[in-house]
């Protein structure tokens, strides 16, 4: 994905230095980038043909040398934007998901905490994500408008997760109470010995 976050800053912005990129990413959208990630995949890009280093401008700081996009990185871009969502989605495997298929087998107790927690850690990140919407929508400018919506899309996320940790609470409780429940005893059936102790006796 971040390569192709960052053929996209170059396709639409002309040629950067990786920090430009990595700002560029981070305010439109309010992703936190490792900048040595940022210039390790742009030498991988390089190394592909999909970008090229060019020289820099007069009384720019040598260290920061600009990349921009080649035909072929362009055309990456292009065919990376048009091409289905759900063909390029991973499947919903993060550690949250993975965690709540073992809920079933954890303690009542034990359960309710591990609930809990995750129902705080959610909260806490989904106001700090509600805060950040509001910097971005009182500092939104002509050139970053789209910060706003991914942070808003990002905090309905947040929201489905912590609905499904109710249901899941609801859940579980209901199978601590059905595994708690005794079994009905059925009657001895014709061929079972009681039965046949019962007959003779009579």
């Amino acid at each position: 994905m971040l390569r192709h976050l960052i053929l996209g800053s170059l396709r639409q912005g002309g040629a950067k230095h990786g920090y430009a990129v990595m700002k560029e990413i981070r305010d439109r959208a309010g992703l936190q980038v490792n900048i040595g990630n940022v210039y390790r995949e742009l030498k991988r890009l390089e190394a592909e043909e999909l970008v090229r280093s060019v020289v820099n401008a007069a009384g720019e700081d040598p260290r920061r040398a600009p990349f921009e996009s080649t035909p072929g990185g362009m055309s990456a871009f292009d065919d990376w934007m048009a091409s289905a969502p759900t063909k390029s989605l991973p499947d919903y495997r993060d550690e949250f998901c993975l965690r709540a298929i073992f809920i079933e087998n954890v303690e009542t107790a034990a359960a309710r905490v591990i609930l809990d927690r995750w129902r705080e850690e959610l909260g806490m990140h989904s106001r700090a994500l509600e805060r950040c919407w509001e910097r971005a929508l009182a500092h939104r400018s002509r050139n970053v408008t789209t910060l706003p919506l991914f942070l808003a899309r990002r905090i309905k996320h947040v929201a489905t997760d912590l609905a499904f940790i109710e249901e899941l609470r609801s859940a579980h409780e209901g199978w601590t109470r059905q595994n708690a429940e005794p079994s009905p005893r059925r009657p001895p059936g014709r061929g079972s010995r009681l039965h046949r102790t019962k007959q003779a006796a009579r």
